[in-house]
């Protein structure tokens, strides 16, 4: 059975072969890091497996002679669509670190397809939009992301200058990145924190400087993102799980019901149109949150701790508008 490294080195060797150029044997030995005897062994194998190739006995070179040595990628009508729509909505809601790069491999893809797909998928792209959520702007990370990625594949602790909303200061951290994650509407890393000995989540865009370290570290091989988050309602866990209950009425019930908010959630209709919400969270602050979107339509009938929470909010809204007796206009 042929080794895995020998297969990535053989799809290697088919991408230099299929760049346009011509090359010698020290050419491809020297890109795919082998020795000459290695890469005709390699050469004699893609020739048994029917992948074609041309060399030149004048100059000695190999080449693809204009043909290409894997056959294209077949999507069907829906596949292209799914990935054209996928790639557009990614760039256009800064899902992406580096768009430009996701703008053009979008452009790539759609030029590569045949053209029977192409103008299906064509008029269809310009009647078909996707509005998410607003999110942060990713065009002032790339730099800062191409550095956290350079720590995640070699495993180098960082140093960072840390602009930290929760201490109100600047906070200087070494950190040993566990996860770099897309999470509601914006890039964060989870990261191991050597001054408090554990996982915290950082926000990309505060951090106001970093410096890889010549020091290694090793990710916990039990982590998972999904442990580290719990039961959070969006991505902050508290240190206390609660069993929610609301009620949503009538005017918004099934608009809330439509949507999956929670991995736990679960919902029960009553007679008179209303809905009730219930869901196992770890913390009330977000879902307090959510719950106060919908204003008087909403109701926390479980846990007391979130009910007085909720109230606490509105009567400081209730103070800021109907304050000194004055109504708002």
């Amino acid at each position: 059975m042929v080794k895995t490294k020998r297969i990535e080195r053989l799809l290697e060797l088919i991408q230099v072969l299929q760049s346009g150029r011509s090359h010698t044997v020290e050419d491809l030995a020297k890109h795919v890091g082998v020795s000459r005897r290695t890469v005709f062994r390699d050469l004699e194998l893609l020739a048994r497996a029917g992948i074609r190739y041309a060399y030149d006995r004048e100059t000695k070179r190999y080449s693809t002679a204009g043909t290409t040595l894997l056959p294209p990628v077949t999507l069907t009508h829906a596949e292209a669509m799914a990935l054209l729509l996928a790639a557009r909505h990614m760039t256009r809601r800064g899902m992406v670190p580096d768009e430009a790069a996701a703008a053009s491999a979008g452009l790539k893809l759609e030029s590569m397809l045949p053209p029977p797909i192409r103008d299906y998928c064509g008029p269809l792209l310009k009647r078909m939009e996707i509005r998410s959520e607003p999110a942060s702007d990713t065009g002032s990370i790339l730099g800062t992301v191409s550095i956290l990625q350079t720590a995640l594949l070699n495993q180098d602790k960082i140093r960072a200058q840390y602009d930290s909303y929760y201490e109100g200061r600047v906070i200087d951290v070494v950190l040993h990145p566990y996860r770099l994650a897309y999470l509601h509407r914006g890039w964060y890393l989870i990261a191991f924190t050597e001054r408090v000995s554990r996982i915290q989540t950082y926000k990309v865009e505060r951090f106001l400087r970093l410096r890889l370290l010549d020091a290694s570290y090793s990710i916990d091989p039990t982590f998972t993102l999904d442990d580290y988050l719990g039961n959070a309602w969006l991505m902050i866990r508290g240190d206390k799980r609660y069993h929610v209950k609301v009620r949503f009425l009538k005017k918004v019930a099934a608009n809330v019901d439509e949507i999956h908010w929670h991995k736990t959630q679960h919902t029960t209709y009553e007679e008179d149109g209303s809905m009730t919400f219930e869901a196992d969270v770890d913390g009330i602050e977000e879902i307090s949150w959510w719950i106060l979107g919908y204003g008087d339509q909403s109701q926390v009938l479980e846990p007391p701790e979130l009910r007085n929470l909720v109230a606490e909010r509105v009567q400081s809204m209730y103070e800021y508008y109907y304050g000194n007796g004055q109504s708002v206009k």
